[in-house]
């Protein structure tokens, strides 16, 4: 398998963790004061909500292309890819869950693309 294709995995995956996490977002925005989660029939109950289950679904594809991408390159190398995810959900926290991001968060997440970078040219 190429190295192009690989990252495009890699890509897929952090893409979907993040979606993931804004869809997770979503679900229990929705249900705020309607169901408790933290017992068991309000877990459930959440859980089979239509933005959670999507979520899910997404989440466990990212899982099965995390492990495809593990068998293919070093993990050292890999796994601070996956803090580029950070940068995606901030970016969809803003635009798709209306969410205000402080200029503070911004720099943080500068901080992990400069960290990725210098990770990304250790090779």
């Amino acid at each position: 398998m190429n190295k192009l294709l690989i990252y495009g995995i890699i890509s897929v995956c952090i893409l979907s963790g993040a979606f993931a996490q804004v869809l997770f977002k979503m679900g229990l925005s929705n249900m705020e004061g309607k169901i408790n989660v933290f017992t068991p029939e309000g877990f459930l109950r959440a859980l089979f909500t239509k933005y959670i289950l999507v979520g899910a679904v997404l989440y466990a594809l990212a899982f099965f292309l995390w492990l495809l991408a593990l068998s293919k390159l070093d993990l050292s190398l890999i796994y601070p890819l996956l803090s580029l995810g950070y940068i995606v959900t901030t970016f969809l926290s803003a635009v798709v869950l209306g969410e205000r991001v402080n200029p503070s968060r911004w720099i943080g997440v500068v901080l992990i693309v400069i960290g990725v970078a210098l990770v990304g040219l250790n090779r």
